[in-house]
């Protein structure tokens, strides 16, 4: 076995075994495969996923892998892509703050996808393959940081290659070796630009582009194809070189197996990019304490990090649903004007109504050089100033956002997010059975059960 990161990373995941995991891990990962499966439901159901599905299914017989909420199938790498595209079609899916990662979208894609394959794999085997490949994907991505981000790459459909090579790999079983070639083959299909986040339907894509990829350097590997040995640490086109400005390639391995990453993912309770969040919980919290309305604000004020600045805070123009889930301004005016930012508030007649537009003008939204300084830990600080027509000026200050690790939702708050987005894919009786077999899903023996309820 080599020496190096990418050595060690592949080889825990490798090795990585339901016992190996502390009761809270477990506990937390259940969490995120409840919150993922509903995201895949909902989005299941979307116009751009009708698209991905509908063309699929003209080139691809295959018939081994389900689709989650239709009722179809696919071949094993076109499951993993319709599905992971699914889970990440409208921001609702979890998020791993530091390394700017939606794991779900990716890694239970291509692990379910894997599965299907093998057809003998356990419930525990599938919570196994979850940690490894959140673990992988988060800690690449915070060797990288916000960096990574700012150079216009998506960290989903970069890291997320990673992370879905890590959880089909488990669940294929594969060895230390041929784990790493599945990374070093997987890393080099990393894609993903951040300017699908404009007037596109890729950015819902680069989730499930990046767990097909995944499941395919899982794939090629268990068959002998060799990959980028030394991935991460290569100076000439290696991963973390190529990728970002800067990196810490200590992350990678730093507390592999006892500080664990998947603990510090969170769920979201809004359907916009995780950046707004902090924004508004502020809001929110204002509407509660103050009763103010879009009708009583003059003008909103915004100071946050760089990252957060080219990510959401540029000047809002209707032209696509994830454009409006992507931008700060449109996400104050409808906040203020709704009260809420989940599912309706995105509607193409919502994100396109004069008045929403009209207010986007009036939020100034600044990159401040004293947040930057504070790193990547403090990416989302964002300090809120809202000015009345009152002559009032209300103001907040938030470092994390509701739902995060540091202000994590409930459990049964993600069960009742889970079945908001599930009843619009299946009926109430199955949505209640899929809880069901998630809550209790280190007992099944095997997954076809658990795969059949999925599809509806």
């Amino acid at each position: 076995m080599r020496d190096g990161a990418t050595a060690q990373l592949a080889g825990f995941a490798a090795r990585l075994r339901f016992d190996d995991l502390p009761d809270a891990v477990v506990e937390h990962a259940k969490l995120c495969l409840l919150d993922t499966i509903g995201c895949g439901l909902f989005g299941s159901t979307l116009p751009w996923v009708e698209i991905l599905r509908e063309t699929i299914a003209a080139v691809d017989d295959g018939r081994r892998a389900r689709l989650w909420g239709s009722g179809g199938a696919a071949s094993v790498p076109n499951a993993a892509l319709i599905n992971g595209t699914a889970v990440h079609a409208f921001e609702l899916d979890d998020l791993h703050p530091r390394s700017i990662l939606h794991p779900g979208a990716v890694v239970v894609s291509a692990a379910m996808a894997a599965a299907a394959h093998t057809g003998s794999r356990s419930g525990r085997d599938l919570v196994t393959a979850l940690v490894a490949g959140y673990e992988v994907g988060s800690r690449v991505g915070m060797s990288m940081g916000a960096a990574h981000l700012s150079q216009g790459w998506h960290p989903t459909g970069t890291h997320g290659t990673l992370a879905a090579a890590a959880g089909a790999g488990s669940m294929l079983g594969l060895g230390d070796d041929q784990m790493l070639h599945a990374l070093g083959t997987a890393g080099s299909q990393s894609s993903g630009l951040m300017s699908a986040q404009f007037s596109s339907m890729v950015k819902r894509l680069n989730a499930g582009h990046a767990a097909q990829s995944g499941v395919t350097a899982a794939l090629l590997a268990e068959h002998g194809f060799l990959g980028i040995p030394d991935l991460l640490e290569n100076s000439y086109g290696g991963y973390l070189s190529t990728f970002s400005p800067s990196s810490d390639i200590a992350l990678v391995t730093e507390g592999l197996g006892e500080d664990w990453q998947v603990l510090r993912v969170g769920f979201k309770p809004y359907s916009t990019n995780g950046s707004c969040h902090p924004a508004i919980d502020a809001l929110l919290a204002m509407e509660a304490e103050h009763g103010i309305t879009a009708a009583d604000v003059d003008r909103v004020e915004i100071d946050c990090s760089t990252a957060t600045f080219k990510h959401v805070g540029w000047p809002y123009e209707p032209v696509s649903v994830t454009s409006a889930q992507m931008n700060l301004p449109y996400i104050v005016a409808v906040v203020l004007a709704d009260g809420d930012a989940f599912i309706d508030q995105f509607s193409p007649e919502r994100i396109t109504d004069p008045e929403l537009i009209e207010f986007s003008r009036r939020v100034k939204v600044t990159a401040d050089p004293e947040i930057d300084a504070a790193g990547d830990t403090a990416r989302h600080l964002t300090r809120i100033a809202v000015f009345l027509h009152d002559g009032r000026v209300l103001r907040d200050e938030r470092r994390h956002a509701s739902g995060s690790a540091a202000s994590p939702l409930p459990a049964d708050a993600v069960e009742r997010k889970f079945f908001k987005l599930a009843r619009t894919a299946v009926p109430d009786d199955a949505a209640k059975r899929i809880r069901d077999l998630v809550a209790t899903i280190d007992d099944l023996p095997d997954l076809a059960d658990f795969a059949s309820a999925l599809a509806g």
